[in-house]
C-alpha cells in the first residue's frame, strides 16, 4: 500500500468537500451472532505471516531470490489445496528509475474456484506479495535505494497474502453460484505503484480482455489486515484528516476503502460482513481525483470500470511500523485478525451465492 504527502493533501481536500455527503458509514453488528472459534485460523495466518516476513523477509525485484521464494511458497500452498496454479509472467522494461529491476520478469499467480453457474460473473480476490524496497522516506515513491534495508512486510502485506491463502482454502469446497478468482500480485509497492508494471494492472487488463467487464462482479483486495492493538503514532499525520472522514484512529474495526466506482459494492459487502461477523466494519469512500487517493491493487480494477475496494486495518494511518523495518510478525494481533478473516469468508460465501454452515461457539 502506498501513502504519500500528495495523497494526504488530497485526503484533506476530500474531507472538506465531501464530509457532509455521508461518505463514511459504520456497519455495527447487532451482537446476536456467536463468537467464532478462531484458534485454527489464527494458527494458519500466523504460519503464513512468519514464513513470508521472517523466514523469507524483504521480497521484491531488488531481493530477487526472496521474491522467487515467496512466489513459490504461495504456489506450493495452493497446489497442496488442490488448485492448478497459473504463473502469469510479464517483463519489466528498461526504465532508469527501476535500476536493477529493469529487464527482469515479474509474475502474478492465479487460481480459480469455479461456480455452479458457468454464466454467473466471477469475483476477484487478490493481494500483493511484494514488500517495500529501501527509499529515502517511508511515504515517498523513490528513488530506489537497494542498499538500504526495506521492510520485511508482516502487515504490509504478508497479512494480505495470509488472508488470500486462508480464504482460498476455506472456500475451496464450498458450493457457490459465482466462481472466485484468487490472485497473488507482484509489484504493488513503489516504484511500480500505478505503473503498467504493477501486477494488478497487468491482471485487470488481462481478465477484462479474457472474460469481458460484464463477467466480473467485483474485486476486493486484503491489504494490511493484522494490526488491531493500540500503537504509538509519532509521525503519522494522516490519522487527523482521516478521522474527519470516518477513519477513526481507534483500532477496533476493519475498513472497506473505495473510490466512487466501488462505493455501492463496498457498502453491500460491508452490510453482509456485519450480518455474519461480530467485528465492526466501516465502509469509507473517497473521491478519486487524478492520482490522489488510491489504496492498493483495487485501483487497477477501478481503472477498468470494475467495482473494487481494499479491505484494511488502516494501520498505515495510525501505526509507526508501516513501511518500516519494524513491520515484523510478532506485532500482529492474530486473534482479531482471524476473526476478521472468518468474517470475510462468511461474506464472500453469501456474496457468491453459497450457504453458510451452522455457527460454532468459541470454546471456553
Amino acid at each position: 500500500m502506498i501513502a504519500t504527502m500528495r495523497q494526504l493533501a488530497t485526503l484533506i481536500f476530500c474531507c472538506i468537500v465531501l464530509f457532509a455527503s455521508g461518505c463514511a458509514q459504520l456497519f455495527q453488528p447487532d451482537g446476536s451472532g456467536s463468537i467464532p472459534c478462531t484458534k485454527t485460523m489464527e494458527t494458519e495466518l500466523r504460519r503464513h505471516v512468519y514464513t513470508l516476513a521472517e523466514e523469507i523477509g524483504e521480497r521484491n525485484h531488488y531481493h530477487q531470490e526472496a521474491y522467487d521464494k515467496a512466489a513459490q511458497y504461495i504456489a506450493d500452498e495452493w497446489e497442496a489445496m488442490g488448485y492448478e496454479v497459473d504463473w502469469q509472467r510479464y517483463p519489466i522494461p528498461a526504465r532508469d528509475e527501476y535500476l536493477t529491476a529493469a529487464g527482469k520478469t515479474a509474475v502474478n499467480l492465479e487460481v480459480r474456484k469455479p461456480g455452479i453457474d458457468p454464466n454467473a460473473p466471477w469475483l476477484v480476490v487478490g493481494a500483493h506479495y511484494d514488500t517495500r524496497v529501501g527509499m529515502p522516506r517511508w511515504n515517498c515513491h523513490g528513488p530506489v535505494i537497494p542498499a538500504k534495508t526495506g521492510t520485511p512486510g508482516a502487515n504490509d502485506n504478508a497479512s494480505g497474502i495470509a488472508t488470500l491463502l486462508a480464504l482460498s482454502r476455506a472456500l475451496k469446497d464450498v458450493p457457490t453460484r459465482h466462481g472466485i478468482i484468487f490472485v497473488a500480485y507482484a509489484n504493488e509497492e513503489a516504484p511500480f505503484f500505478q505503473q503498467d508494471e504493477m501486477g494488478s494492472r497487468q491482471h485487470a487488463r488481462k481478465i477484462v480482455k479474457e472474460l469481458g467487464k460484464e463477467r466480473i462482479m467485483g474485486m476486493m483486495t486484503p491489504e494490511t489486515l493484522g494490526v488491531y492493538s493500540p500503537r504509538l503514532n509519532k509521525k503519522r499525520r494522516s490519522a487527523v484528516a482521516g478521522s474527519l472522514f470516518g477513519v477513526a484512529d481507534r483500532c477496533d474495526f476493519v475498513a472497506f476503502m473505495s473510490t466512487n466506482t466501488g462505493r455501492d459494492y463496498a457498502r453491500q459487502c460491508a452490510d453482509i460482513f456485519a450480518a455474519h461477523c461480530r467485528f465492526p466494519v466501516r465502509a469509507i469512500t473517497f473521491a478519486y481525483l487524478v492520482r490522489g487517493i488510491a489504496w492498493s491493487d483495487d485501483w487497477s480494477y477501478m481503472k477498468e470500470g470494475i467495482p473494487s475496494f481494499a479491505i484494511t486495518d488502516t494501520a498505515y494511518m495510525r501505526c509507526d511500523d508501516y513501511h518500516e523495518t519494524s513491520d515484523t510478525p510478532e506485532k500482529l494481533d492474530y486473534r482479531e485478525f482471524a476473526e476478521v478473516v472468518l468474517g470475510l469468508k462468511n461474506m464472500i460465501t453469501c456474496l457468491t451465492g453459497g450457504t453458510l454452515p451452522p455457527e460454532k461457539e468459541e470454546a471456553p
